[in-house]
Protein backbone atom coordinates (compact mmCIF):
# COMPACT_ATOMS: atom_id res chain seq x y z
CA UNK A 1 0.00 0.00 0.00
CA UNK A 2 1.07 3.58 -0.62
CA UNK A 3 1.73 5.89 2.35
CA UNK A 4 -1.29 7.90 3.42
CA UNK A 5 -1.50 11.62 2.52
CA UNK A 6 -1.28 12.49 6.21
CA UNK A 7 1.98 10.53 6.58
CA UNK A 8 3.37 12.26 3.52
CA UNK A 9 2.49 15.64 5.02
CA UNK A 10 4.47 14.74 8.13
CA UNK A 11 7.42 13.46 6.10
CA UNK A 12 7.70 16.67 4.08
CA UNK A 13 7.31 18.84 7.16
CA UNK A 14 3.87 20.34 6.45
CA UNK A 15 1.40 21.16 9.18
CA UNK A 16 -1.61 18.89 8.67
CA UNK A 17 -5.00 20.53 8.09
CA UNK A 18 -7.66 20.19 10.78
CA UNK A 19 -9.20 16.81 11.31
CA UNK A 20 -11.72 16.06 8.60
CA UNK A 21 -15.31 16.54 9.77
CA UNK A 22 -17.47 13.49 10.27
CA UNK A 23 -19.77 13.28 7.22
CA UNK A 24 -23.47 13.86 7.94
CA UNK A 25 -25.43 10.87 6.68
CA UNK A 26 -28.34 12.96 5.36
CA UNK A 27 -27.04 16.48 4.61
CA UNK A 28 -30.22 17.57 2.84
CA UNK A 29 -32.36 16.41 5.76
CA UNK A 30 -30.02 18.26 8.13
CA UNK A 31 -30.51 21.42 6.10
CA UNK A 32 -34.30 21.18 6.16
CA UNK A 33 -34.13 20.78 9.93
CA UNK A 34 -31.81 23.79 10.34
CA UNK A 35 -33.39 26.12 7.78
CA UNK A 36 -35.05 28.40 10.35
CA UNK A 37 -31.75 28.92 12.14
CA UNK A 38 -30.02 29.98 8.93
CA UNK A 39 -32.83 32.31 7.92
CA UNK A 40 -33.40 34.05 11.24
CA UNK A 41 -30.46 33.52 13.61
CA UNK A 42 -27.55 35.79 12.72
CA UNK A 43 -25.48 34.51 15.61
CA UNK A 44 -25.81 30.92 14.39
CA UNK A 45 -24.81 31.88 10.87
CA UNK A 46 -21.76 33.63 12.30
CA UNK A 47 -20.82 30.54 14.29
CA UNK A 48 -21.14 28.34 11.21
CA UNK A 49 -18.98 30.75 9.22
CA UNK A 50 -16.24 30.86 11.82
CA UNK A 51 -16.06 27.09 12.24
CA UNK A 52 -15.74 26.60 8.47
CA UNK A 53 -12.83 29.03 7.98
CA UNK A 54 -10.01 26.96 9.42
CA UNK A 55 -7.32 29.46 8.37
CA UNK A 56 -8.89 32.79 9.41
CA UNK A 57 -5.77 34.77 8.47
CA UNK A 58 -6.19 33.96 4.76
CA UNK A 59 -7.52 37.08 2.93
CA UNK A 60 -10.50 35.12 1.58
CA UNK A 61 -11.48 34.21 5.15
CA UNK A 62 -10.63 37.62 6.58
CA UNK A 63 -12.91 39.41 4.13
CA UNK A 64 -15.85 37.19 5.12
CA UNK A 65 -15.13 37.44 8.81
CA UNK A 66 -15.06 41.23 8.49
CA UNK A 67 -18.39 41.47 6.66
CA UNK A 68 -20.67 38.47 7.19
CA UNK A 69 -23.22 38.01 9.98
CA UNK A 70 -21.84 40.78 12.17
CA UNK A 71 -23.86 41.82 15.25
CA UNK A 72 -24.81 44.99 13.37
CA UNK A 73 -24.43 46.19 9.79
CA UNK A 74 -21.98 44.44 7.50
CA UNK A 75 -23.20 42.51 4.52
CA UNK A 76 -26.53 41.76 6.22
CA UNK A 77 -27.39 45.43 5.68
CA UNK A 78 -27.04 45.19 1.90
CA UNK A 79 -30.25 45.48 -0.12
CA UNK A 80 -31.71 42.14 -1.16
CA UNK A 81 -31.43 41.42 -4.87
CA UNK A 82 -34.64 41.01 -6.84
CA UNK A 83 -35.36 37.34 -7.53
CA UNK A 84 -36.82 38.17 -10.94
CA UNK A 85 -34.97 37.01 -14.05
CA UNK A 86 -35.44 36.21 -17.72
CA UNK A 87 -33.66 33.91 -20.16
CA UNK A 88 -31.33 35.39 -22.78
CA UNK A 89 -32.83 34.25 -26.07
CA UNK A 90 -30.67 33.19 -29.00
CA UNK A 91 -32.23 35.92 -31.15
CA UNK A 92 -30.95 38.52 -28.70
CA UNK A 93 -34.29 39.20 -27.07
CA UNK A 94 -35.24 38.81 -23.43
CA UNK A 95 -37.54 35.92 -22.58
CA UNK A 96 -40.56 36.11 -20.28
CA UNK A 97 -39.76 37.36 -16.82
CA UNK A 98 -40.04 34.81 -14.03
CA UNK A 99 -39.97 35.34 -10.27
CA UNK A 100 -38.54 32.94 -7.73
CA UNK A 101 -40.76 32.28 -4.68
CA UNK A 102 -40.45 34.78 -1.83
CA UNK A 103 -41.20 32.25 0.93
CA UNK A 104 -39.24 29.14 1.99
CA UNK A 105 -40.55 25.68 1.07
CA UNK A 106 -41.84 23.33 3.76
CA UNK A 107 -40.31 20.00 2.76
CA UNK A 108 -37.20 18.57 1.12
CA UNK A 109 -38.87 18.12 -2.28
CA UNK A 110 -39.87 21.79 -2.30
CA UNK A 111 -36.42 22.92 -1.21
CA UNK A 112 -34.74 20.86 -3.90
CA UNK A 113 -37.09 22.06 -6.63
CA UNK A 114 -36.46 25.66 -5.62
CA UNK A 115 -32.71 25.03 -5.56
CA UNK A 116 -32.85 23.68 -9.10
CA UNK A 117 -34.47 26.91 -10.26
CA UNK A 118 -31.86 28.99 -8.43
CA UNK A 119 -29.09 26.95 -10.06
CA UNK A 120 -30.43 27.82 -13.52
CA UNK A 121 -31.97 31.26 -13.02
CA UNK A 122 -30.34 33.42 -10.33
CA UNK A 123 -27.25 35.43 -11.40
CA UNK A 124 -24.31 34.57 -9.15
CA UNK A 125 -22.14 37.27 -10.69
CA UNK A 126 -22.03 39.81 -13.47
CA UNK A 127 -19.05 40.67 -15.65
CA UNK A 128 -18.81 43.26 -18.39
CA UNK A 129 -17.19 40.85 -20.83
CA UNK A 130 -20.02 38.33 -20.39
CA UNK A 131 -22.62 41.00 -21.17
CA UNK A 132 -20.57 41.89 -24.25
CA UNK A 133 -20.45 38.21 -25.27
CA UNK A 134 -24.21 37.78 -24.85
CA UNK A 135 -24.77 40.34 -27.62
CA UNK A 136 -22.44 38.61 -30.12
CA UNK A 137 -23.94 35.34 -31.40
CA UNK A 138 -21.09 34.84 -33.85
CA UNK A 139 -18.79 34.17 -30.87
CA UNK A 140 -20.98 31.78 -28.87
CA UNK A 141 -19.87 28.51 -30.45
CA UNK A 142 -16.17 29.32 -30.17
CA UNK A 143 -16.60 30.41 -26.56
CA UNK A 144 -18.42 27.18 -25.76
CA UNK A 145 -21.67 28.82 -24.68
CA UNK A 146 -24.43 26.23 -24.85
CA UNK A 147 -27.85 26.90 -26.29
CA UNK A 148 -31.02 25.02 -25.48
CA UNK A 149 -34.67 25.59 -26.34
CA UNK A 150 -33.87 28.92 -27.97
CA UNK A 151 -31.93 30.33 -24.99
CA UNK A 152 -28.32 30.69 -23.86
CA UNK A 153 -27.51 28.20 -21.12
CA UNK A 154 -26.18 29.74 -17.93
CA UNK A 155 -26.85 33.39 -18.79
CA UNK A 156 -29.75 35.35 -17.41
CA UNK A 157 -31.17 38.85 -17.50
CA UNK A 158 -31.93 40.54 -14.21
CA UNK A 159 -32.64 43.98 -12.77
CA UNK A 160 -29.81 45.19 -10.56
CA UNK A 161 -30.01 47.27 -7.39
CA UNK A 162 -30.05 50.49 -9.45
CA UNK A 163 -32.98 49.35 -11.56
CA UNK A 164 -30.89 48.62 -14.65
CA UNK A 165 -31.37 45.45 -16.71
CA UNK A 166 -28.14 43.47 -16.77
CA UNK A 167 -26.88 40.07 -17.91
CA UNK A 168 -25.36 37.72 -15.36
CA UNK A 169 -23.91 34.24 -14.95
CA UNK A 170 -25.78 31.43 -13.22
CA UNK A 171 -24.30 28.26 -11.76
CA UNK A 172 -25.40 26.41 -14.88
CA UNK A 173 -22.94 28.24 -17.14
CA UNK A 174 -19.96 26.37 -15.68
CA UNK A 175 -21.61 23.38 -13.99
CA UNK A 176 -24.04 22.03 -16.57
CA UNK A 177 -23.05 20.32 -19.79
CA UNK A 178 -24.93 18.22 -22.33
CA UNK A 179 -28.12 18.67 -20.36
CA UNK A 180 -26.57 17.26 -17.17
CA UNK A 181 -26.57 19.52 -14.08
CA UNK A 182 -23.41 19.14 -12.04
CA UNK A 183 -21.25 18.23 -15.00
CA UNK A 184 -18.37 20.65 -15.63
CA UNK A 185 -18.70 22.65 -18.84
CA UNK A 186 -15.34 21.53 -20.17
CA UNK A 187 -15.96 23.12 -23.56
CA UNK A 188 -16.44 26.58 -22.08
CA UNK A 189 -13.71 29.05 -23.05
CA UNK A 190 -14.50 32.32 -21.34
CA UNK A 191 -10.82 33.23 -21.31
CA UNK A 192 -10.93 33.41 -25.10
CA UNK A 193 -14.11 35.50 -24.91
CA UNK A 194 -12.58 37.82 -22.34
CA UNK A 195 -9.50 38.26 -24.52
CA UNK A 196 -11.71 39.27 -27.45
CA UNK A 197 -13.57 41.73 -25.22
CA UNK A 198 -10.32 43.30 -24.05
CA UNK A 199 -9.11 43.57 -27.67
CA UNK A 200 -12.38 45.27 -28.62
CA UNK A 201 -11.48 47.98 -26.14
CA UNK A 202 -8.08 48.52 -27.78
CA UNK A 203 -6.04 46.62 -25.19
CA UNK A 204 -3.74 43.61 -25.36
CA UNK A 205 -5.52 40.33 -24.52
CA UNK A 206 -3.00 39.47 -21.83
CA UNK A 207 -3.19 36.11 -20.09
CA UNK A 208 -6.89 35.57 -20.72
CA UNK A 209 -6.24 33.95 -24.09
CA UNK A 210 -4.18 31.26 -22.33
CA UNK A 211 -6.91 30.09 -19.95
CA UNK A 212 -8.05 27.36 -22.32
CA UNK A 213 -11.30 25.43 -22.39
CA UNK A 214 -12.74 24.21 -19.13
CA UNK A 215 -10.90 26.75 -16.97
CA UNK A 216 -12.10 29.85 -15.13
CA UNK A 217 -10.73 32.51 -12.82
CA UNK A 218 -13.47 33.94 -10.60
CA UNK A 219 -11.16 35.04 -7.78
CA UNK A 220 -11.48 38.79 -7.36
CA UNK A 221 -7.80 39.57 -7.01
CA UNK A 222 -5.11 40.97 -9.36
CA UNK A 223 -3.53 37.56 -10.01
CA UNK A 224 -4.49 35.55 -13.09
CA UNK A 225 -5.01 31.99 -11.84
CA UNK A 226 -7.64 30.11 -13.86
CA UNK A 227 -8.55 26.68 -12.54
CA UNK A 228 -10.26 23.65 -14.00
CA UNK A 229 -14.04 23.80 -13.62
CA UNK A 230 -15.13 21.07 -11.25
CA UNK A 231 -17.94 18.55 -11.42
CA UNK A 232 -20.36 18.96 -8.52
CA UNK A 233 -21.46 15.37 -8.00
CA UNK A 234 -19.20 14.68 -5.02
CA UNK A 235 -19.69 17.85 -2.97
CA UNK A 236 -21.70 16.03 -0.30
CA UNK A 237 -18.72 13.74 0.41
CA UNK A 238 -15.99 16.36 0.44
CA UNK A 239 -14.45 17.67 3.62
CA UNK A 240 -13.39 21.01 2.10
CA UNK A 241 -14.31 23.23 -0.86
CA UNK A 242 -12.46 25.83 -2.92
CA UNK A 243 -9.41 24.55 -4.76
CA UNK A 244 -7.16 25.39 -1.81
CA UNK A 245 -9.65 23.94 0.65
CA UNK A 246 -10.23 27.31 2.30
CA UNK A 247 -13.74 26.32 3.44
CA UNK A 248 -14.18 23.33 5.73
CA UNK A 249 -17.51 21.57 5.26
CA UNK A 250 -17.99 20.73 8.91
CA UNK A 251 -21.73 21.30 8.41
CA UNK A 252 -23.82 21.65 5.24
CA UNK A 253 -24.47 25.27 6.30
CA UNK A 254 -20.88 26.05 5.27
CA UNK A 255 -21.85 25.38 1.65
CA UNK A 256 -24.83 27.74 1.81
CA UNK A 257 -22.68 30.47 3.36
CA UNK A 258 -20.09 29.90 0.64
CA UNK A 259 -22.81 30.42 -1.98
CA UNK A 260 -24.25 33.48 -0.25
CA UNK A 261 -20.87 35.19 -0.09
CA UNK A 262 -20.19 34.25 -3.73
CA UNK A 263 -23.31 36.15 -4.77
CA UNK A 264 -22.29 39.14 -2.67
CA UNK A 265 -18.74 39.36 -4.05
CA UNK A 266 -19.96 38.53 -7.57
CA UNK A 267 -22.19 41.60 -7.44
CA UNK A 268 -19.43 43.88 -6.14
CA UNK A 269 -20.85 44.09 -2.58
CA UNK A 270 -23.84 46.05 -3.85
CA UNK A 271 -26.53 43.51 -2.98
CA UNK A 272 -27.11 40.13 -1.36
CA UNK A 273 -29.30 37.22 -2.45
CA UNK A 274 -32.51 36.23 -0.64
CA UNK A 275 -31.23 33.89 2.01
CA UNK A 276 -33.77 31.10 1.47
CA UNK A 277 -32.63 30.87 -2.15
CA UNK A 278 -29.00 30.10 -1.32
CA UNK A 279 -30.14 27.55 1.28
CA UNK A 280 -32.21 25.88 -1.44
CA UNK A 281 -29.26 26.01 -3.84
CA UNK A 282 -27.04 24.23 -1.32
CA UNK A 283 -29.65 21.50 -0.85
CA UNK A 284 -29.86 21.04 -4.61
CA UNK A 285 -26.07 20.77 -5.04
CA UNK A 286 -25.78 18.36 -2.12
CA UNK A 287 -28.33 16.05 -3.77
CA UNK A 288 -26.97 16.16 -7.32
CA UNK A 289 -26.31 12.76 -8.81
CA UNK A 290 -24.65 11.67 -12.01
CA UNK A 291 -25.93 8.67 -13.97
CA UNK A 292 -24.92 5.44 -12.21
CA UNK A 293 -21.31 4.48 -12.76
CA UNK A 294 -20.67 1.48 -14.95
CA UNK A 295 -17.58 -0.12 -13.43
CA UNK A 296 -17.62 -3.79 -14.44
CA UNK A 297 -17.58 -6.33 -11.64
CA UNK A 298 -14.03 -7.43 -10.77
CA UNK A 299 -12.51 -4.79 -13.05
CA UNK A 300 -8.72 -5.36 -13.12
CA UNK A 301 -8.10 -1.66 -12.61
CA UNK A 302 -9.87 -1.69 -9.24
CA UNK A 303 -6.89 -3.29 -7.50
CA UNK A 304 -4.52 -0.78 -9.08
CA UNK A 305 -6.80 2.04 -7.92
CA UNK A 306 -6.91 0.61 -4.39
CA UNK A 307 -3.10 0.55 -4.27
CA UNK A 308 -2.30 3.87 -5.91
CA UNK A 309 -5.33 6.14 -5.55
CA UNK A 310 -7.76 5.16 -2.80
CA UNK A 311 -5.65 6.71 -0.04
CA UNK A 312 -6.77 10.14 -1.30
CA UNK A 313 -9.84 9.32 -3.43
CA UNK A 314 -12.00 7.28 -1.07
CA UNK A 315 -14.49 5.04 -2.96
CA UNK A 316 -16.85 5.22 0.04
CA UNK A 317 -17.01 9.01 -0.29
CA UNK A 318 -17.66 9.40 -3.99
CA UNK A 319 -13.94 8.99 -4.72
CA UNK A 320 -13.30 12.32 -2.95
CA UNK A 321 -11.09 12.96 0.07
CA UNK A 322 -9.30 15.37 2.37
CA UNK A 323 -6.63 17.99 1.70
CA UNK A 324 -3.16 17.04 0.52
CA UNK A 325 -0.02 19.12 0.40
CA UNK A 326 1.09 20.54 -2.96
CA UNK A 327 4.72 20.13 -1.98
CA UNK A 328 6.64 17.56 -3.98
CA UNK A 329 4.44 14.58 -4.40
CA UNK A 330 1.57 16.03 -6.44
CA UNK A 331 3.58 18.62 -8.36
CA UNK A 332 1.19 21.58 -8.09
CA UNK A 333 1.63 24.78 -6.14
CA UNK A 334 -0.22 27.74 -7.71
CA UNK A 335 -3.73 27.55 -6.18
CA UNK A 336 -2.33 26.47 -2.82
CA UNK A 337 -0.50 29.78 -2.51
CA UNK A 338 -2.85 32.21 -4.25
CA UNK A 339 -2.91 35.70 -2.69
CA UNK A 340 -6.57 35.46 -1.70
CA UNK A 341 -7.17 31.81 -0.87
CA UNK A 342 -3.81 30.17 -0.36
CA UNK A 343 -3.80 27.69 2.52
CA UNK A 344 -0.71 25.72 1.55
CA UNK A 345 -2.97 22.83 0.54
CA UNK A 346 -5.05 21.59 -2.37
CA UNK A 347 -8.45 19.96 -2.18
CA UNK A 348 -8.66 16.39 -3.44
CA UNK A 349 -11.32 16.39 -6.17
CA UNK A 350 -13.95 13.69 -6.43
CA UNK A 351 -13.59 11.36 -9.37
CA UNK A 352 -17.19 10.51 -10.27
CA UNK A 353 -17.48 11.27 -13.96
CA UNK A 354 -13.74 11.78 -14.35
CA UNK A 355 -13.76 9.69 -17.51
CA UNK A 356 -15.99 12.16 -19.33
CA UNK A 357 -13.10 14.38 -20.35
CA UNK A 358 -10.29 16.66 -19.23
CA UNK A 359 -8.58 18.89 -18.47
CA UNK A 360 -7.16 17.16 -15.38
CA UNK A 361 -5.63 18.46 -12.15
CA UNK A 362 -6.48 21.87 -10.74
CA UNK A 363 -4.18 23.62 -13.18
CA UNK A 364 -5.51 21.59 -16.14
CA UNK A 365 -2.06 20.42 -17.17
CA UNK A 366 -3.20 17.06 -18.61
CA UNK A 367 -5.67 16.66 -21.46
CA UNK A 368 -6.24 12.95 -20.99
CA UNK A 369 -6.38 10.34 -18.25
CA UNK A 370 -3.66 8.37 -20.02
CA UNK A 371 -1.30 11.34 -19.86
CA UNK A 372 -2.09 11.84 -16.18
CA UNK A 373 -1.48 8.21 -15.21
CA UNK A 374 1.61 7.86 -17.38
CA UNK A 375 3.09 10.96 -15.73
CA UNK A 376 3.03 9.09 -12.44
CA UNK A 377 0.44 11.12 -10.55
CA UNK A 378 0.79 11.54 -7.67
CA UNK A 379 4.00 9.76 -6.67
CA UNK A 380 6.17 10.15 -9.76
CA UNK A 381 6.50 6.45 -10.54
CA UNK A 382 4.02 5.48 -13.26
CA UNK A 383 2.50 2.01 -13.07
CA UNK A 384 3.65 -0.67 -15.56
CA UNK A 385 1.88 -0.34 -18.93
CA UNK A 386 -0.66 -3.12 -18.32
CA UNK A 387 -1.61 -1.69 -14.92
CA UNK A 388 -1.75 1.83 -16.35
CA UNK A 389 -4.13 0.72 -19.09
CA UNK A 390 -6.34 -1.10 -16.57
CA UNK A 391 -6.40 1.92 -14.24
CA UNK A 392 -7.31 4.34 -17.04
CA UNK A 393 -10.15 2.09 -18.17
CA UNK A 394 -11.40 1.79 -14.57
CA UNK A 395 -11.41 5.59 -14.21
CA UNK A 396 -13.30 5.98 -17.46
CA UNK A 397 -16.13 3.89 -16.02
CA UNK A 398 -16.55 5.87 -12.79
Amino acid sequence: MRPSPLLLLVLVGCTPPPEAPVPIADPAGWMVAHADAFLSDRGQRRAWLESSLWQPEVPYARKRLDGYALPNGGWDALPEMAARTAAVQTDGSTGPWRTLPATPPSDIAGWRALGERVFHELPMRRDAYVEWLADRPELWARAGVQTEDGALGGLTRFVDWRGETRTGITCALCHRAEGQPGRAARGLDLGWARARYVESRGQAPGAYADWGRGRMDVTDDPVDDPLAIADLWTVRWQSHINTSGAVRLDTPAALAIRFETQFITGHAFATRPPRHLVWALAIYVLTLDRPPSAVPVDHPGAAVFADRCAGCHDPERGYAGDLVSPAGFIGQTGPAFSPMRGTGYLKVPGLLGVGEGGPYLHDARFDSLSALVEAGHPYGDPPPPAQAAALVDFLRHL
